[in-house]
């Protein structure tokens, strides 16, 4: 959920590779920031972005996600196993929330400020689905759970500067494909020992809800998301939610940018016309659309909505200030929200 566009002046096979001389790096305790290519290539481009999205308003913002969603987890997994798909948790880094903690303490200096953050990783089960197909051994999955437990123990910061507040697994695939050879209970284990044991709010990001059973019946994870502004049928009961204590966090701007791109084609729109940066900013769903979406969601879920934002990532938005500007509408139109319900 938190992927974003690449700084322009930065390839992603340059950013890639210094993103892996950091980890190394940091594994060895070495000094990043006086690194010339690390700070140039990695640490530089990762707050350019995040500073953007500081600067759209998101409040409880998560490290951009620049790297393949997969290769950021399943590379260290790989190489420091001890046991197959379980890593040695000394071995276990999320990089970026290292970066960040320098970032809150210069922002705690000038503005007094707390930072606070997210930290979205991918989950067992699609770790699992990438690397070993839809039949599911329980103890390989467990396995993939207690490496990401140990990615997000080690990347959980708390300071007087920033506040670690949410922790989200990534399940895109849930719900969308059928998995062989594992019960429910055992794959509501497998949620659950992800999440344990940590001081956080615990999301689980679904882009369908149609297993969202195994969700509500774990007690670790506290918050179900979904893409919502793409699709507003893809919902639940209310009293699901209220039955189980859980809460919901709903996308009410789409981001699904080649589905977006291919209405604006179906349209008559030239595509060289939206590969440019106007043409890219037309593409960012209207005010009176993403009002439309949150209140429908409002009315739906009632006090059971906790949280709004996007659907999901944006790194498939072609520039960066476009990706600025789709976070930046979406706040804006949640404080009108606001201020319009405190009016009323």
């Amino acid at each position: 959920m938190g992927s974003f566009p690449l700084p322009t002046y930065i390839d992603k096979e340059t950013f890639n590779q210094f993103y892996w001389v950091a980890y190394e790096a940091m594994l060895n305790k070495s000094d990043i920031f006086n690194h010339r290519g690390i700070y140039n290539y990695y640490i530089h481009p990762l707050l350019q972005s995040f500073q953007l999205k500081y600067n759209a308003g998101v409040e409880i913002i998560n490290y951009p996600q620049h790297v393949n969603m997969y290769t950021q987890f399943l590379k260290p997994i790989k190489e420091y196993e001890i046991e197959p798909n379980l890593i040695d948790p000394q071995k276990a880094l999320i990089t970026e929330m290292l970066v960040l903690k320098h970032f809150a303490k210069e922002l705690h200096e000038r503005t007094q400020n707390v930072l606070r953050v997210k930290v979205c990783i991918t989950g067992p089960i699609e770790l699992y689905i990438k690397t070993s197909g839809f039949t599911i051994y329980s103890d390989l999955a467990l396995n993939f759970s207690k490496s990401i437990n140990s990615f997000l123990k080690n990347g959980i910061l708390n300071n007087k500067y920033m506040k670690t507040e949410i922790v989200s697994i990534d399940e895109p695939s849930l719900g969308y494909i059928e998995l062989f050879g594992i019960s429910d209970d055992d794959l509501i284990q497998i949620y659950d020992k992800s999440v344990e044991q940590l001081p956080t709010i615990n999301q689980i990001h679904l882009h369908s809800l149609n297993r969202a059973d195994l969700a509500l019946n774990s007690k670790n994870i506290d918050v179900l998301t979904c893409e919502y502004a793409s699709d507003n049928n893809n919902e639940i009961p209310k009293k699901d939610l209220d039955v189980h204590d859980k809460y919901i966090r709903v996308g009410i701007t789409r981001t699904n940018i080649d589905s977006i791109m291919a209405e604006a084609l179906d349209a008559g729109i030239p595509h060289e016309q939206l590969k440019t940066f106007e043409g890219a900013m037309s593409l960012i769903d209207p005010k009176d659309s993403i009002r439309k979406n949150l209140l429908h969601a409002l009315k739906h879920y009632g006090d059971r909505l906790k949280y709004v934002g996007p659907d999901c990532g944006l790194s498939g938005w072609p520039y960066p200030q476009v990706a600025h500007e789709l976070l930046h509408r979406t706040y804006e139109v949640i404080q009108e929200v606001k201020k319009d319900t405190k009016n009323n």
